[in-house]
Parts: C-alpha cells; structure tokens; sequence
C-alpha cells in the first residue's frame, strides 16, 4: 500500500499541473470562468490547482539535494500561472480590475523558476493568454492579442534579464568575498608561521589547514585583543597597535589593535614612516612633541593628531617580525618604565603567537599522525591488491590534496612497466600505457630506489613522468615514489598537482611512509594471491585442481537449481596414457598433458570451468549447457585433440581421448550422481573402441545423421604412433 500510494502521488505531481493549466485554459476560452457563468466545475479545477500548488511549495523531509535548485519549480510555476489567469477571468477578463495580474504572475515565475524551463513557461503563458482574449473576443482582434503578448512576454523576458542578472553579480560578489577572505587568512597564517616557513610561502594549505588556521587565528587575536586593550588603559593609550611583517618581509599587515580611531587594514610597506625606523634600526623608537599633521604613523589613514609615539620590534630567531605600536594625545613623552613596559607587552605578544604556532603545529602533526594510522589500519586490513590501492588512494588524498595519483607496476624480468591505477584527471590512454624502462621518472625511481624530482617540481622542458607521448599538461608538481619490499621494487606511487610546490619535505617524508606501508601491503596481497593459486590451481597445466572443481561446480549446481537453468558435465582422460609414458618417457607424458591442457582452454566457452581431476584425466562445467550442447563440445574437444600433433625424440606422435557426458537436470540433481553418471558414460567410451564421446542418456545424441557419421569412424580411430597400435 505504502509503494501504491508513493506511486499515484509520484503520478500525481506529475499530471497535476498541465492538466489544470490546460482545463483553465479550456473552460476560460469557453467562456465558462466568467463571473455571471460559474459553475461547481471550475470550483473544482481551481481547488485542484491550489491542493497541487500547495503540495509543492511545502518542502519534503528530505530537503532539496541541490543548493542551486531554484526555489520554484515548473510545476509550481505553471500551476500559479493557471490559477492567476483563473482568477482574472472570473473577475471580469480583461475588462476587470485584475486585468494586469498575469503581468506580474507571469514576470515573478519567470524571474523565481528553472531558468532552463523559461520556454515552457511562455508556453504556457500564451496559451492563457489566447484562451483569456479568446473569451472577452469571440472574433480574435490579431492585432490586440499581438499587442498582449508583446507586452506579457516582454515583461517576462525583462524580469528574467534582470534577475538573473542579479543573481550572477550578487553570486560572483560572494565568491570574491569568499576568496578574499580565505587568501587573506592564509597571508596572516604565513606571517605568523602556522602553517609554512616563509620559503614555502607559495604552498596552499590542504583544506584540513584552512580551519586549523583559523581556528589558531582566532585564538591569537583573542589572546592579543585582551593585551593590548590592558596596555592602553594602563597606560592611557589612543591607540596600542601590533603590526606583522609578511612572508617576504616587504609589508607590514595589522594583526590586532586597541583604538577607538580607525586603523589602516592595507598592506603598509615595511620602511614606512616611524614604524619603517623600528624595523630599520630593531630598537624602539620614540617620537614627542609632534605635529598635529604629522603624517609618519602609517597605520592611521589620516593625520591623527597623536603629539607622543613609540615603537618596539618584535624580534624572532634574531629577526624583526613585527611592531608594537603606541601614541597618546596628550605631549607627555614615554619613560624608560613606560617603554620597558611596552617591551614587555611586545614579548608577551611574540610568546602568545609562538605557543600558538606551537600548537598549529602540534595539531598538524597529530592530524597527519592520525592520517597516516588510518591509513595503516586500512592497508593491514587489505588482503588484495585492489583493496590496497583503494586504500592506498584514500590514505594519498588525506594527506596531500592532488590532482592525479597513478600505480605502476613493475616487471623486472620483462623491464617493463603498466599503469595499473590511475584517479584523477588523467591523459587519455594513460590507465592501458605499458612501457619499458627509459629516460622518464618512474624509470628513474625505480632504478635509484628514491623518490623523484628533486622537491616534486617538474620541469616539463627536460622531464617527463611515464613516457614522452603522454605528457602531463598543467602539472607544476610531481612526486614519485617507488615501492619497494624486502629489497624488490614493486612500482610507483605517483602524485601530480597542477600548482606550484605541493609537496613540501613535510607532505614528502609522511608520503614514504605510506609508500613503505603500501610496499608491504602489495607484497604481501601478491603472497596472498600466489597462495590461492597455488591451493586450487594445477601447476602443470594452469587450470583448476580437484578441490576446486569440488567447490566451483557445487556452487553452479546450486546456482542452475535455483534459477532454472541447464548444466552440462564433461569428463574425459587420455586412452593408453600408460602406453605413452612407457614408450615415450613421463616427460613426453607431462608435454602430452600440457597439451590436452592448451587444447581445452582453447574449446572452453568464458563461462566454462576446466579442472585437471588426477593423473591424465580432466572434468569441464559447462553453465546453461543443456544435454546435446554438452555433447557438441566434447566432440569439438575430441577432434581438437585428435589433430594435435605432438614431437617427440622418435618423430611425431598424435593421442585421442574419451569422453563421457552427463547433463542437469535430466541426469541427476547432485554433483555425485552427475558424476557417476558421466564417468559410467566414460567407461562405456573405453569398452566401445576408445576415441569417442558417450551421453549418460541417448536422447541427448544429436539425431542429425550428419553429426552421427563421424561416430562410427571414431570406434575404428588408432593412434597413428606405431608401437602404441601395437598395443592397441
């Protein structure tokens, strides 16, 4: 009941609008929705109109999953198009009070709705608008009803100009603010030494950092904002100022002050006025009796009128980081106390800013140590290598935002690499490259077992990463780092970025680790994978053992029952193997079961499933095969083997087998009685001439004389070595 019901309301919103737009439109050009002819009819198209309108304009549990979806959609929108026209119509048309109420339903649709359905909304508009006119003119005056439209249409293109308009300028407004904001945070996060040395001034923060910093920001304004208000009142200050030097020493940025004038928030340049002398000389600096329209106090905008100055570096590992800053209005010139008070104040400033920084960085390394033991978890939990490179991916973009991350993996046998993973924003072609060992960095990091370029900046003009078809475009950073176990290089782990110096020695040193972990990982996956083959897999002849076949073909058993679908069994062995290994050797026997091997992987459908079942004789599956299929492709496999010449020290040798064929569900519903009911068909083979293929039941013999010949021909077939007909 619950799916019916989501179902006609799903229904329902969808038919619900056109169909009351048009039956306003029908009854209005009938001239039914007029006031003197109102019928329960049109009470009961108008009450439709509102139910929908309102079911639409009430938000879903859910909520919109789009923060650009505009607020009204089109079945709203055309819904209060029709209920407007309505009412206008039943209040006199075009002749009544309400004649320019469509104008405006009209332009607020269009200017509130999916500006990508506008069209329909014109649509829907002039059909109203015929229907409207159609009513209060029974022979249509072209001319007037042309001049509606302009006007209707034209109101409604304007509205939307202009709203959208609005909305592109307020939205582009906010994006600049944004930006603005978010660069002028991480400018003062990079004077203060946050998040990065002044040599790494052009790195941008991970998005982790950017709320680091601001939380460290505001910490340190908070801090400042309570020193420096003390100081000014102790002192009787007009203004207590701290100014920072920038990353490249150049300008002084504000950092916080106590006033009660307005103090300059713009860069000022390093060697300006008074504050220029204190970083100059890094000794305070005192100014008295000034003139009221002195202009050296660069942190006010204007002339302050401030008679006494003085400014204290700020001085850091031996540098000048910034000024403290104080005047007063009164000609009273600071003391040696007051001065060595402001000194004092200027290290506590320098100590709230270090502890802080300290603790930027604390947090930072806690966020990447915790990064890095996820990821560790997550790589120690992986058992395959698709799961170890997922989590090797997830790992890579938590600790360093980049654009583009590829795997490659190494042959060194072969020399050769293939790009095994790639996630990002790739060249085409780049996830099916496979090359051989050359001049690029993936070469070169494997053969130096060290991480590659020389502080991940990629020189394009003498470089490249994979080969020299494939070039990178837009990437100004690149880190590979090869992977390495137990002294045997796996591959890479390369990382692209498209700006400048995205992988500092910090984001560097954590990203070897993860390849070390990963290295690991991945061999030990490969161990893994070896194992697995190894337990159910034949080393002779690459196809399944006996417990897998066990294991595989119970599952489609299962499988077939469950869905109603066939299954066709196969078993066959080599006639006279003993023969062949007496007078040829076991090693020729072994080649001569390779073969049959090749010949069987050759015959199989994908679907298939071959096993080697013990000594000379192999079991295939066959899914959705029913009993004459499976009869089919056991003469295919016969005849391939019979062709099949094989070379041995006493010249070429040519082997058949027998074969026996059993099919669920007309044989047997079990995987044993499928069994013996094939291997008695087998037997039957062998007691009948060998070199044929025998159906546990008849009817699945194709009847087609055609396909029958070749039988007869098989109970005669002989080895064409001699000494095995000898023994025939």
């Amino acid at each position: 009941m619950v799916v019916m019901f989501g179902s006609i309301r799903r229904v329902a919103r969808v038919i619900a609008a056109p169909t009351v737009t048009l039956a306003v439109a029908a009854r209005i050009a009938s001239g039914a929705l007029q006031p003197h002819n109102l019928q329960p009819l049109d009470g009961v198209i108008v009450g439709v109109g509102v139910v929908g309108l309102a079911v639409r304009l009430v938000p879903t549990r859910r909520g919109p999953t789009d923060t650009e979806q505009a607020p009204l959609d089109l079945g709203a929108g055309t819904l209060c198009l029709a209920l407007g026209y309505a009412l206008t119509s039943a209040l006199g048309g075009l002749a009544g009070p309400l004649s320019a109420l469509p104008l405006l339903v009209v332009a607020a649709v269009v200017a509130l709705g999916d500006p990508r359905r506008t069209w329909v909304v014109a649509v829907c508009a002039v059909v109203l608008e015929v229907a409207l006119h159609r009513a209060g003119h029974p022979a249509i005056d072209g001319l007037a009803l042309g001049m509606r439209l302009a006007v209707v249409l034209g109101s409604a293109g304007l509205h939307f100009t202009l709203t959208r308009a609005e909305i592109a300028r307020v939205r582009t407004h906010a994006r600049s603010m944004l930006k603005d904001e978010r660069q002028r945070q991480r400018d003062s996060a990079r004077s203060l030494r946050l998040g990065a040395t002044v040599t790494q001034a052009s790195v941008l923060p991970r998005s982790s950092d950017d709320a680091r910093n601001r939380g460290s920001l505001d910490e340190i304004h908070a801090s400042l904002v309570g020193l420096l208000n003390l100081t000014r009142r102790t002192m009787q200050l007009r203004t207590c100022a701290l100014l920072w030097v920038d990353g490249k020493a150049q300008n002084l940025r504000l950092v916080e002050a106590a006033s009660d004038d307005a103090i300059q928030t713009e860069l000022i340049p390093a060697g300006a006025g008074a504050l220029g002398a204190v970083m100059q000389l890094g000794r305070p600096v005192a100014l008295a009796s000034l003139r009221p329209d002195y202009a050296g106090l660069p942190y006010y905008p204007t002339p302050s009128g401030v008679r006494c100055f003085v400014g204290v570096p700020v001085i850091d590992d031996a540098a000048v980081r910034g000024v403290l800053a104080a005047d007063r209005d009164e000609d009273r010139p600071f003391t040696t106390e007051e001065q060595a008070t402001l000194e004092s104040v200027a290290l506590q400033a320098r100590r709230l800013i270090n502890n802080e920084r300290v603790f930027a960085r604390l947090e930072r390394i806690k966020n990447d140590m915790t990064s890095l033991f996820e990821a560790s978890r997550a790589l120690g939990e992986a058992t395959t290598e698709d799961q170890c490179l997922a989590a090797l991916t997830i790992a890579a973009r938590a600790i360093v935002a980049h654009d583009l991350l590829v795997f490659t993996a190494y042959d060194p046998h072969a020399d050769r690499h293939r790009v095994r993973h790639v996630v990002g924003d790739a060249p085409a072609g780049l996830g099916t490259t496979e090359f051989v060992d050359n001049g690029g960095l993936v070469s070169a990091a494997v053969r130096a077992r060290v991480a590659l370029p020389y502080r991940g900046q990629l020189d394009p003009k003498t470089q490249f990463v994979f080969t020299k078809a494939l070039p990178l475009k837009s990437v100004a950073s690149v880190l590979v780092l090869p992977l390495v176990a137990r002294d045997k290089v796996l591959g890479t782990l390369t990382l692209c970025a498209q700006r400048k110096s995205a992988f500092p020695d910090a984001i560097r040193q954590l990203l070897g680790v993860l390849a070390s972990h990963a290295s690991v990982t991945l061999a030990n996956a490969a161990a893994v994978r070896r194992l697995e083959e190894m337990a159910t897999t034949d080393p002779m002849t690459g196809h399944l053992n006996k417990r897998a076949l066990e294991t595989e073909f119970e599952q489609r058993l299962r499988s077939a029952a469950r869905f109603g679908r066939t299954l066709g069994l196969i078993v066959l062995d080599i006639d006279k193997f003993k023969t062949v290994n007496d007078t040829y050797g076991h090693a020729f026997g072994d080649v001569v079961i390779k073969g049959l091997g090749a010949v069987l992987g050759r015959c199989r459908r994908e679907t298939d499933v071959v096993a080697r079942f013990g000594g000379e004789e192999f079991v295939l599956v066959c899914e959705q095969t029913d009993g004459p299929g499976t009869f089919l492709l056991a003469e295919r496999i016969r005849e391939e083997l019979q062709n099949e010449v094989f070379h041995s020290e006493h010249g070429p040798v040519r082997v058949t087998c027998s074969l026996g064929v059993s099919a669920f569900p007309g044989d047997g519903d079990t995987r044993g009685v499928l069994f013996e009911r094939a291997d008695q068909a087998l037997y039957v083979s062998k007691h009948n001439g060998r070199n044929q293929t025998r159906s546990a039941s008849p009817m699945d013999i194709p009847s087609d004389p055609a396909r029958r010949a070749p039988v007869t021909a098989r109970r005669t077939a002989r080895p064409v070595s001699p000494k095995i007909s000898k023994s025939a």
